[in-house]
């Protein structure tokens, strides 16, 4: 039998130890890149410099890209409060259906912890809408299917 509360904490620690892997691991790659730009030697074949530079820039500017995105998440999850009892579905919620377990803070997909599966969900996405401000007991209505809500924590 799982202890919800003390689930909701794990998984949430579990998100953050997983965002901060991410935004390390982006942050190295773009040491590395800067590096390999400083060192980008200009030679006598200047094509092959600017193919070179501008493939250095694409990869630069996803890099960026994704460290913001990952931020934003990291954001998202420093706002919530773990121990917040929830009896509604909001941030920081774990919410029971039929289908599984899932929790409200980011759009982070499945996670297992524990040897436990949870999908990390946002508001915004389309279960997050379905589910928002919703209470145990509940029915929605989601992929022309009703769901009912087992419990909020």
């Amino acid at each position: 039998m799982i202890n919800y509360p003390e689930f909701k904490k794990t998984i949430n620690t579990h998100c953050l130890e997983t965002v901060g892997d991410r935004l390390t691991t982006i942050e190295k790659n773009l040491d590395s890149l800067m590096d390999a730009k400083r060192n980008e030697t200009k030679s006598s074949a200047g094509d092959k410099y600017e193919t070179g530079r501008a493939m250095i820039q694409n990869e630069e500017e996803l890099y960026k890209r994704q460290r913001a995105e990952t931020s934003k998440i990291l954001d998202q999850l420093l706002r919530i409060d773990p121990d917040k009892e929830c009896h509604q579905v909001e941030p920081g919620a774990l919410v029971i259906l039929p289908s599984g377990l899932f929790y409200v803070a980011a759009g982070m997909g499945k996670l297992s912890v524990n040897e436990t599966d949870c999908f990390a969900i946002s508001l915004s996405s389309p279960i997050g809408q379905a589910l928002k401000g919703k209470k145990k007991g509940t029915v929605i209505r989601f992929q022309d299917q009703d769901v009912m809500i087992l419990k909020v924590y």
